[in-house]
């Protein structure tokens, strides 16, 4: 949870300025919008015992296989079709293998449509991959053991569009990758990654891609879950439609995630990317091109106060976007850049006893606000403003009455500038690039 915010008394009293409280109850506006219950995928029951029953006048095939080695290949063109693959396998070579196709194209004539591809697999060296053309498709993969990897795609280039897809992917072990790509639009994805329970921690390497087409063009829905130290986990939302939706869990508050790197890209308008990182060492970038566009990131807000040495940033290039950063911990840092108009952000650090943090804000254009808070001593904060009808407001060792010891030896430096002023700006952080080496 955050610390007790601001009071409207102590702020009038710093800034002494009439037209104060319309900034701050706006900043207030943005952090309330986004105080909202995440979005889950919800999953349709998935089939444990298939029946032909299952695949509504579809073509039907089920594949049992024990033992080691195992490899399956399913071809399936139409419409309703159904494939269940179920792999136990122990070593033999390393293998165990599935490929899936189901396709068809959506038009002239419905094809490649409610099909449903249901994997489980057990053992060592797993691996499957599903490739779905067309709308209302279904994938669920689960694999159990080591070196799996996992390559779901449901559409593709014109001709087939597919619509409303769902892509649940699910993995326990070590060094594991899995990669979703879906096209169109109103698509959702979910992945899940747990080496958690490992004697050695080689971690995982989760990638989502969503890219709508024009059609519709409503948005998609991507969410990564990671436990585990050293897991990497991307996700890339694109396209000229709005309301895109991204989500990276990365351990929690029983289970902590060491090391792990988030990146989400998104491009269009109303978008939204949360990401949640636990403990130490954990990375997140985040970046957003378009209007009305939410980017908020936590590390280690439920973990230990010793925990810390994180890094953010945050980049958002439009107008009325909304960027928030909360750490705590010590040594932790946080970036936040803002180009264009009505823009508002808030970073957050507490404890920082040991080593304090830093926080950087940047923005650009007109009528934007920033916040900072930090508690503890050794933090340093820099605000860097462009523009007319800027507020900022940079809070430190708060609460004014912190545990003897750690307060003090903060620093604090605002520039406020409108376009004419002669001034050396910060240096503007480069956009991210898509790390998708894997």
């Amino acid at each position: 949870m955050d610390d007790d915010p601001l009071s409207i008394d102590l702020i009038l009293n710093i800034l002494n300025m009439k037209n104060l409280i319309l900034s701050v109850c706006a900043l207030a506006a943005g952090s309330f919008a986004v105080a909202q219950t995440p979005q889950v995928i919800t999953a349709p029951v998935q089939q444990s015992s298939p029946t032909a029953a299952a695949t509504v006048g579809g073509n039907y095939s089920n594949i049992d296989q024990k033992g080691q080695g195992s490899d399956a290949l399913v071809q399936q063109q139409g419409t309703a079709n159904a494939s269940f693959i179920e792999q136990t396998g122990t070593n033999a070579a390393n293998r165990n293998s599935v490929d899936v196709l189901q396709w068809g194209n959506v038009q002239p004539s419905i094809s490649g449509h409610l099909n449903y591809s249901d994997i489980k697999q057990n053992g060592e060296g797993n691996s499957f991959t599903v490739t779905q053309q067309g709308d209302l498709n279904e994938v669920f993969g689960s694999s159990t053991g080591m070196d799996n990897t996992a390559l779901v795609q449901q559409g593709a280039d014109l001709p087939q569009q597919a619509e409303s897809n769902l892509a649940l992917v699910d993995q326990m072990g070590t060094s594991n990758d899995a990669e979703v790509q879906q096209r169109w639009d109103n698509n959702e994805s979910s992945i899940s990654q747990d080496n958690s329970g490992a004697a050695t921690s080689l971690g995982n390497r989760s990638y989502q891609e969503q890219l709508a087409n024009p059609n519709q063009s409503a948005g998609h829905t991507a969410i990564g879950v990671q436990y585990g130290d050293d897991n990497s986990l991307i996700q890339l939302q694109e396209g000229p439609g709005s309301g895109n939706y991204a989500e990276a869990n990365q351990g929690d508050g029983t289970t902590e995630a060491t090391g792990a790197f988030a990146q989400q890209v998104q491009l269009g308008e109303g978008n939204e990317a949360y990401a949640d990182q636990m403990l130490v060492n954990d990375v997140s970038f985040q970046e957003q091109i378009g209007t009305g566009n939410t980017a908020v990131v936590e590390q280690n807000t439920v973990g230990a106060a010793s925990g810390g040495d994180n890094y953010v940033e945050q980049y958002q290039e439009g107008a009325d976007n909304f960027a928030k950063t909360s750490q705590a911990g010590n040594n932790n840092e946080a970036y936040q850049e803002q180009y264009q108009d009505r823009n508002s952000s808030t970073i957050i650090q507490r404890n920082g006893q040991v080593a304090g943090n830093l926080a950087t804000s940047i923005q650009d254009g007109f009528d934007n606000s920033s916040m900072v808070r930090q508690r503890a001593n050794g933090n340093m904060s820099m605000v860097d403003q462009t523009g007319n009808g800027q507020m900022s407001v940079i809070n430190q060792n708060h609460p004014l009455t912190p545990p003897a010891g750690v307060q003090g030896q903060n620093n604090a430096t605002v520039i406020q500038r409108n376009a004419n002023v002669a001034l050396t700006p910060q240096v503007r952080r480069a956009a991210a690039t898509v790390r998708h080496n894997f």
